[in-house]
């Protein structure tokens, strides 16, 4: 770095080429450092992996040239060996388009042979995807452009420079030199006298009346008319004379703001710093509005830029919402509004008045570009033919001499030996006979790696690299965003064997070439032979294929000037006003630009853009220059070590500089987004900022619900981690953090109005991370940036990440932290509330400069009593107002959004809600308490308030019959297994193209179930269709008929008893005959698996160990447990439903059956028992123990001569799902028409009736309580 001249920004330049020639250094200095320093590695070290510096690609061969409209571009295949890892091509940074990569023979190692070249298409599909990769570069010397197949390179890329973006500057500031414009006398001697600009020095009336607010905020008490007077006399005024006081009356600009407006419009150089939420870009927008509508339309255009591309889209889209013409350079735009008006569609709609002279200049170089394409393609094909080389070529280059070319041209009376069956035909293929040799296309695989290379550059935070092509080529290479051309593969189809590689210096070899009759070459060296002649007509083209590159990419250059002038006719024809692109596109584009002539130019986020780019734009025609920016915000970036800081100060904009030497600028100093107490926290920084009054106003900037303060310093010493990218991260406090949104959630506030804001990418990693593990039941939550990649942005709630940390007693870093700049952005992007999370301790003792930055944060925080220098978070409870203190994420645990009181609120039901205070509302949850309502059967409901209602009498179980839940669809879950009843699925074993059982019974529609008494009123469902119902509507019953006098409920005298009997002996002659037949019995073994689930205290569910139950028999006339039987010889289906008995002991089993139904000790039938007495179960313990959800059956109508009444009996009326199993355990799960919850004991029913936290329940009817999905129970 000798070479450089020191950057002396504090003070003016001597010259004006001395000021360009130190930008002009710095510039080369930085695209090129790091790649030099990574050649200088791999010299001295030429096995070298990969590392944090430098990309080495090895095994890289030329493939063919690609005949572009932007010049000719090499294809090449390299290798990846040396990363070590597998590249995800499509997310990475590696080898981006414009990217400065160099290239050396693998045999010279860079040692005397470099040759730079840069990266022209990243395309991953068909390229970078293949193994081995291809890519396309284009050559920056085309003296160095490879056209050897056979040799083999090496290439080098730096990790860090962008060189797309450095050589358009260093281009235009080799134009700038040779231009003078009116504003050299600021930028180079900063001459402070404040001059008007040229034009307006002319002209100074201007249409100003766009400053009037028609809105709300207008003092109402000026009369209409007033206004209109107001307005009509601001179209033509003299800005010259500045504005006149009574203007801020009818205006919602402050004075700051109109000061800004003011220099904006009159000034050569107009310098306006805008601190956080003060309006930067809106008065850039009412400036230019003014500006615009003072001219001709179309007559001037207004060249806007910026750093980036989110900043132009943003400024343009609000003057496209203005109604002005606006064009946008540069195709990395992500809005899809803004793509509507590219360049590209802009040339499709001003098309046909393109005049007829651009179109033919256009056709004359693109018609000289495929004569060019074709001679580089004659010569390519005459080097590497399809077959063999034609012997007149050889002749032709001096490679042969005519008595050899004679020699092979006349029938020779012998030949040595015959060619091969498929191979080429010719002299020269009898001539090489047997050493014919096709050759193999090279196969150099690239190892596959397990590891996967992490690239965490994606999200560009340091710089929005402007990575499309020039603006240049075709419209549909534009349009697809690849580019496209004729390829010219180069390779060599056929050669000669030379086993023992004899060469052309061998003295053996130059004899037989000496020989006048090739017949005389000994067969041994003739494949050697020809090996040599291929590589002498290689080396007698390579000179002319450069020079046909080289007009090929002169050719190329003539068709962009023709371009860009075609570009301006449709600028103009369009009476485009307004021209947006990056700082980059200003040095890109600028001969377009420049052929416009604009006379004013802005630049937003000024003081983020390096100084080289914009003095580059300084086109001859500019008369003014608008730099509207914060210096204390982020400023540009440098990325070679040792350029950001003293002697050379890369990291110093213009903007700062300019600000720096006293030079006149105005600073708005009204801020509009940050609540007064947040503003406060800047105050250290800007002293004189200001308070808007539309932030002051009630209800402008509400509290952050379920806080009692906005804004909270959360200081804590959990140690930092760091990743595989060299990235910090501190797991304890994402955690706490994703726990405090997850809180703030809880409480109302949307995800969209919250945004995390980090310093690091590891930590950014982390916090998405947990909050996709840990907060499963949010929508994913994605609002998490680094603080380099939100300037500019804003989020009624922040939450700051710091990380940084090693505990309490150090050592003390502090990294980025330290940059006042960067820490300024991150405490200036809430509206509301704003939170930090970090160690206060590290950032006090880390260094000067950090405590220089946070040290005042900390004392605004301390001064407010919002510092948790104790490590704890206050919270409050919306309902109470009981603040809780929380000092680690296990404190968020028990926290349902609410304090740890009992909730005083009520249930819709009535009953007191009861549980630990929470967020959710009570019309979601399910009531715990018991029924109190009177069923029609006359008795109290036996089940909870949220269940659905059920006597175990005869009479409500005849009443109640399977139709009632079949056409709803209600599920029922329990620990994770869905049971669903509905018309969809009747049961597992039945298919849905069978009958609906039960239909041949007839019956009714449904029925409808009176509830009397009680103290909530009533509650009905209404009529519904399903199992048993003939599908019509003939005896339905009418409100208050009974019952029992209903004749229409055959089915409700129906004796299930009997039917099953003689269901159960045809189902045992059929078995005898099937085992007379097979002459083996038919044993049956039911083995059940149980996995116990409880909750614990946090509601959150806990898996035992798994229990199997397993019972074997052999099926007798006493027990046969069939469960379908299908008569296909009717037309709808009878289902005759038996007792599944998943349980193995029936004692068990029927003592649940008896609590459900409500039969006696005396009724149950006893369990079985095995040959020696014992049960063959392998545990006792109740189901309900385990998890599993007891079910009881409704009889279901069956067409029967005899109608005895029936009750219910244990082998009827039981079954039982297990949970938490998998599908292939599941069984028969059969789906029953109704579902009654048993219970294992009384006092295990009374423990979770009285608090409230048992197993979850059976839902409500979807028709009366809303269904299921919108019912939580804790």
């Amino acid at each position: 770095m000798n070479h450089l001249l020191p950057n002396t920004w504090m003070e003016p330049w001597e010259s004006k080429d001395t000021y360009l020639e130190t930008h002009y250094r710095l510039q080369r200095e930085e695209a090129i450092t790091m790649l030099r320093y990574g050649i200088k590695k791999f010299k001295e070290s030429p096995n070298m992996m990969d590392d944090d510096e430098a990309c080495i690609y090895t095994k890289v061969f030329v493939k063919g040239y690609l005949m572009t409209r932007l010049g000719p571009m090499c294809r090449v295949q390299f290798s990846t060996g040396r990363s070590g890892k597998k590249i995800r091509w499509i997310q990475t940074r590696r080898l981006t388009v414009g990217t400065l990569v160099a290239l050396s023979t693998a045999q010279d190692c860079f040692q005397t042979i470099c040759m730079p070249a840069i990266i022209s298409d990243h395309r991953v599909e068909g390229g970078l995807d293949q193994n081995p990769p291809v890519i396309h570069l284009q050559w920056t010397n085309l003296d160095d452009a490879v056209m050897d197949p056979n040799q083999e390179l090496v290439m080098v890329e730096d990790r860090f420079g962008y060189f797309e973006a450095v050589r358009h500057s260093m281009v235009g500031l080799q134009h700038v030199a040779e231009t003078h414009t009116p504003l050299d006398k600021y930028l180079v001697q900063a001459h402070k006298v404040d001059l008007p600009a040229k034009y307006v020095e002319e002209n100074p009336t201007m249409n100003v009346s766009s400053l009037v607010d028609h809105s709300s905020s207008t003092d109402e008490r000026v009369p209409r008319e007033e206004l209109a007077e107001v307005i009509e006399s601001l179209k033509r005024y003299s800005v010259l004379d500045g504005f006149d006081n009574e203007l801020s009356k009818y205006t919602s600009l402050d004075k700051s703001q109109l000061d800004a407006v003011y220099r904006i419009l009159t000034r050569e150089l107009a310098i306006v710093q805008g601190p956080p939420g003060t309006g930067k870009t809106f008065t850039s927008v009412q400036a230019l509005q003014i500006l615009l509508e003072s001219q001709d339309r179309g007559s001037n255009v207004v060249v806007v830029a910026a750093q980036t591309n989110h900043a132009v889209d943003q400024i343009l889209i609000q003057l496209i919402k203005l109604g002005f013409h606006v064009v946008r350079l540069g195709g990395r735009t992500q809005n899809e509004d803004i793509k509507r008006y590219s360049m590209y569609n802009l040339r499709h709609r001003a098309h046909s008045r393109v005049s007829r002279r651009v179109d033919k200049d256009y056709r004359i170089f693109d018609s000289a570009r495929q004569r060019n394409i074709e001679n580089i393609e004659k010569v390519i094909t005459d080097v590497f033919p399809e077959h063999l080389i034609n012997p007149e070529n050889l002749y032709t280059a001096g490679i042969i001499s005519e008595s050899q070319l004679q020699s092979l041209q006349t029938d020779g009376t012998w030949i040595s030996a015959t060619a091969l069956p498929d191979g080429p035909e010719g002299p020269l293929a009898e001539w090489l006979g047997v050493q014919l040799m096709e050759v193999k296309v090279r196969d150099e695989k690239d190892p596959d790696f397990e590891a996967v290379e992490s690239d965490d550059n994606l999200d560009a935070d340091e710089q929005d690299y402007d990575m499309e092509l020039d603006d240049c080529i075709i419209a549909e290479d534009e349009n697809s965003g690849r580019v496209e051309g004729k390829f010219l593969p180069i390779r060599h189809a056929w050669t000669g064997a030379n086993p023992r590689n004899y060469s052309e210096t061998d003295l053996q070899v130059r004899r037989e070439l000496q020989k006048p009759n090739l017949w005389d070459v000994d067969t041994k060296y003739r494949g050697a032979i020809y090996q040599y002649w291929q590589k002498k007509l290689l080396s007698l083209h390579d000179q002319s294929f450069r020079r046909l590159l080289e007009d090929n990419a002169g050719i190329a250059k003539n068709l962009k000037a023709n371009r860009w002038y075609r570009d301006t006719q449709c600028i103009r024809s369009a009476q485009v006003e307004i021209i947006g692109c990056t700082t980059t596109g200003l040095c890109k584009y600028r001969g377009l630009l420049a052929a416009l002539r604009p006379r004013t130019m802005l630049i937003e986020e000024a003081a983020e853009t390096k100084e080289a780019n914009i003095l580059s734009a300084l086109y001859g025609s500019l008369q003014q220059l608008i730099l509207v920016g914060d210096h204390q915000q982020l400023v540009p970036q440098c990325s070679t070590p040792g350029l950001a800081d003293a002697p050379y100060y890369m990291r110093v904009s213009m903007f700062e500089r300019l600000v720096k030497l006293n030079m006149p600028f105005t600073m708005l100093n009204m801020q509009r987004r940050m609540a007064p107490l947040l503003r406060e926290i800047l105050n250290p920084f800007y002293p004189s900022l200001q308070d808007h009054p539309v932030v002051r106003q009630k209800d402008a900037r509400p509290p952050v619900p379920g806080m009692s303060v906005d804004s909270f310093f959360f200081h804590h010493t959990w140690a930092e981690g760091m990743d595989e990218n060299w990235s910090r991260y501190n797991v304890l406090e994402a955690e706490m953090v994703v726990r405090f949104i997850d809180y703030l959630m809880m409480n109302g506030v949307p995800a969209s109005q919250i945004t995390v804001l980090t310093f690091y990418r590891g930590q950014k990693k982390k916090i998405l991370a947990q909050f996709k593990h840990k907060l499963k039941h949010w929508a994913p939550f994605t609002n998490v940036y680094t603080v380099d990649s939100y300037q500019g942005e804003e989020n009624d709630i922040v939450v700051l990440s710091l990380v940084r940390s090693h505990g309490p007693n150090g050592p003390h870093q502090a990294g980025f932290l330290q940059d006042e700049n960067r820490g300024v952005v991150s405490i200036s992007r809430a509206r509301r509330g704003f939170y930090i999370f970090g160690n206060m301790i590290n950032l006090a003792h880390a260094s000067n400069k950090s405590r220089s930055m946070w040290g005042r944060v900390q004392e605004v925080f301390r001064r407010h009593g919002h510092f948790g220098g104790d490590t704890r978070l206050p919270v409050t409870c919306q309902t109470h107002g009981k603040t809780t203190w929380m000092s680690h994420p296990e404190d968020w645990v028990n926290c349902h959004g609410g304090c740890d009181q009992a909730c005083s609120g009520t249930l819709t039901c009535g009953h007191r809600c009861g549980r630990r205070c929470h967020w959710i509302p009570h019309e979601k949850l399910i009531c715990q308490e018991p029924c109190e309502r009177r069923l029609s059967c006359s008795h109290q409901c036996q089940r909870i308030c949220g269940d659905n209602c059920f006597c175990n009498c005869a009479g409500f179980a005849s009443v109640c019959r399977s139709s009632e839940l079949a056409s709803v669809g209600i599920a029922f879950s329990q620990g994770g297994v869905e049971l669903r009843n509905g018309p969809s699925r009747l049961a597992p074993f039945v298919s849905q193209s069978q009958p609906r059982m039960g239909m041949k019974a007839g019956g009714e529609n449904g029925r409808q179930r009176a509830v009397q008494g009680g103290q909530r009123g009533q509650r009905t469902n209404g009529d519904r269709r399903g199992l048993g119902c003939s599908g019509s509507g003939a005896g339905r019953r009418q409100p208050g008929q009974s019952v029992d006098n209903d004749q229409n409920h055959r089915w409700g005298n129906f004796d299930i008893k009997n039917d099953d009997e003689r269901e159960r002996k045809e189902v045992q002659t059929r078995e005898k005959e099937r085992a007379q037949c097979s002459g083996e019995p038919n044993p049956v073994t039911i083995r059940d698996t149980f996995l116990p689930v409880t909750l614990n205290h946090r509601g959150e569910r806990q898996v035992g160990d798994r229990v199997i139950l397993e019972r074997g028999s052999t099926p007798s006339s006493e027990e046969s447990h069939d469960l379908l039987d299908f008569n296909d010889t009717v037309e709808t289906t009878t289902l005759t439903l038996r007792s599944i008995d998943l349980i193995g002991d029936r004692a068990d089993r029927d003592i649940l059956v008896d609590e459900a139904i409500g039969t006696s000790d005396d009724d149950a039938a006893g369990p079985p028992v095995g040959p020696s007495g014992s049960h063959d179960v392998q545990d006792r313990r109740s189901p309900r123990a385990y998890g599993a959800v007891p079910l009881v059956s409704q009889p279901f109508p069956r067409p029967v001569e005899q109608s005895p009444s029936h009750t219910l009996t244990p082998d009827d009326a039981f079954m039982v799902c297990q949970v938490d199993r998998p599908e292939w355990e599941l069984g028969c799960a059969t789906d029953m028409t109704s579902i009654i919850e048993g219970y294992a004991g009384d006092e295990e029913k009374k423990e979770e009736e009285e608090d409230g936290e048992g197993e979850q329940r059976a839902p409500y009817d979807d028709n009366e309580r809303g269904g299921r999905n919108d019912l939580i129970n804790f």
